[in-house]
């Protein structure tokens, strides 16, 4: 076996236990060495795991077949980008900081993580006006140069990643299960595909939907982009204690301090959350100036940033 140091950052994602947090500090600790000779390796890792349990768990692992699982990511030219890679997208860093995914599998333009981005999402049973808003707002945003960044999922997602192609622009899917999984839909088949889409996940490449992974996608959509607008979102909860997507996506955009845009609820039915995220500091847009309202608190979010960086302060 050829082991490299990204099959090192494979292992440990696929060690039970290990989770992203962990793996953020063995790269820190691994950044704050002064011999850089030194490389991030299996000696490195197994010296800096404080839990028992967790090099139980990475030396109970069968090197043989996790490498083979390993090579069949390459083999399906699926990139494999880590906290060390240069085409890790900086954006997530900058907007998560440590709460971003130490590692991404990626299929498609790696190059997109250097454009704009701004994440549209919304409700999977969308209403029909919410329907016909998300195809304005995502061809306006698509006029504008910005690669549209969604979640793959029914509604919203969906209409929100077609409308982009059909535009001639880019997109982003955000995926919340293994990238071997990912699989083009029937509303995707005559677009143009190759060189405008990017697909992205977090998770093992085998791994399977489910609902606390959605949850996690929803953390890597708000912060791969430079705004987030939401078309309609449910309340937090529901009547059956069932958390909202939506409605999380934009909780996180605002505590991440990043512009979250909330499309009028007067405008879509079912959009109970809608009123309650403008309440918490959404900035409410409608149907008739919402790119100028979207153009124009990016601006300020960015000269607000600058400022801060300089060490101003900024009311």
């Amino acid at each position: 076996m050829n082991i490299d140091d990204n099959y090192i950052w494979y292992k440990l994602l696929s060690t039970k236990g290990i989770g992203p947090k962990t793996i953020f500090k063995l790269y820190d600790s691994y950044k704050n060495l002064s011999d850089k000779s030194l490389s991030f390796d299996e000696n490195f890792v197994l010296k800096n795991l404080n839990n028992n349990k967790h090099i139980l768990n990475w030396n109970n692992i069968k090197d043989e077949l996790c490498f083979m699982q390993y090579e069949e990511i390459l083999k399906n030219n699926i990139a494999l980008l880590t906290l060390a890679s240069k085409e890790y997208p900086k954006i997530l860093l900058k907007n998560l900081n440590n709460d971003a995914p130490p590692v991404l599998f990626c299929g498609g333009k790696i190059e997109l993580f250097k454009n704009d981005g701004i994440a549209i999402v919304g409700s999977r049973n969308v209403s029909e006006t919410g329907v016909e808003l998300t195809k304005e707002i995502s061809k306006n945003l698509t006029n504008q140069g910005y690669n549209i960044i969604s979640g793959y999922a029914k509604g919203v997602d969906s209409l929100s990643h077609v409308t982009s192609l059909e535009n001639d622009g880019t997109t982003t899917f955000v995926l919340s299960y293994g990238i071997f999984k990912f699989k083009k839909k029937t509303e995707f088949k005559d677009k143009k595909w190759k060189g405008n889409i990017l697909a992205i996940s977090e998770f093992l490449p085998g791994d399977e939907w489910m609902a606390s992974r959605a949850m996690i996608r929803n953390k890597t959509i708000v912060g791969l982009s430079r705004g987030v607008v939401v078309i309609q979102a449910g309340p937090e909860k529901d009547e059956k204690g069932n958390m909202s997507g939506t409605f999380n996506s934009g909780k996180l955009a605002l505590k991440y301090n990043i512009p979250l845009f909330v499309v009028t609820p007067r405008l879509v039915e079912n959009a109970k959350g809608n009123q309650e995220l403008i309440k918490l500091g959404g900035i409410e847009i409608d149907n008739k100036n919402n790119i100028e309202i979207i153009k124009k608190n990016l601006v300020k979010s960015e000269n607000q940033t600058a400022i801060k960086q300089k060490g101003f302060e900024f009311n």
